[in-house]
């Protein structure tokens, strides 16, 4: 009985130290990404973070019957990434297939944070409305070579503010 245990000690012991560090950072980093969104969700509910009315348009259909006094190039960027735990568990989950659930929560926080952070400078410069918001991410590596898998995404937000 008590060889089995230790044999098991023996087996168990490595693969938890092993996981112990991932599972660690994961559980962290979660936590961090869900305070982070719930705080942005609260700024975005106490100032109408929806960009669904006259005032926010992504096409140019209607700009040709506005005026203006001038207008503004809005542009906002911010960079961020998963926990070093996050990567090792969705490299994990590439190996067998599925949705990555992680990468899917860092992308929608920094969608919501740019376009947030949009507004504010819009209304941080008196922009009546915004118009022609554009979207862009790419992949920012770390690594001179291709072997590293550190990365982060950059969010990039640009549009015309119109103070009327």
């Amino acid at each position: 009985m008590s060889e089995t245990l230790v044999l098991v000690a023996w087996v168990l012991g490595p693969l938890l130290a092993t996981l112990a560090f991932p599972l660690t950072s994961w559980g962290l980093g979660r936590w961090y990404q869900n305070r982070v969104m719930n705080a942005l969700l609260a700024k975005e509910k106490t100032e109408g973070g929806s960009f669904q009315d006259a005032n926010h348009l992504s096409t140019a259909s209607s700009t040709a019957i506005l005026s203006a006094r001038s207008s503004a190039l809005l542009h906002v960027s911010i960079c961020v990434g998963p926990s070093m735990g996050q990567m090792f568990f969705m490299w994990f989950k590439s190996l067998v297939g599925g949705r990555l659930h992680s990468y899917d929560v860092v992308l929608e926080y920094g969608r919501r944070e740019v376009l947030y952070r949009l507004r504010q400078q819009a209304k941080a410069l008196g922009c009546t409305s915004i118009h022609n918001i554009r979207l862009e991410t790419s992949v920012i590596s770390f690594a001179q070579n291709q072997d590293s898998k550190r990365s982060s995404v950059e969010f990039l937000a640009f549009a015309t503010g119109l103070l009327s």
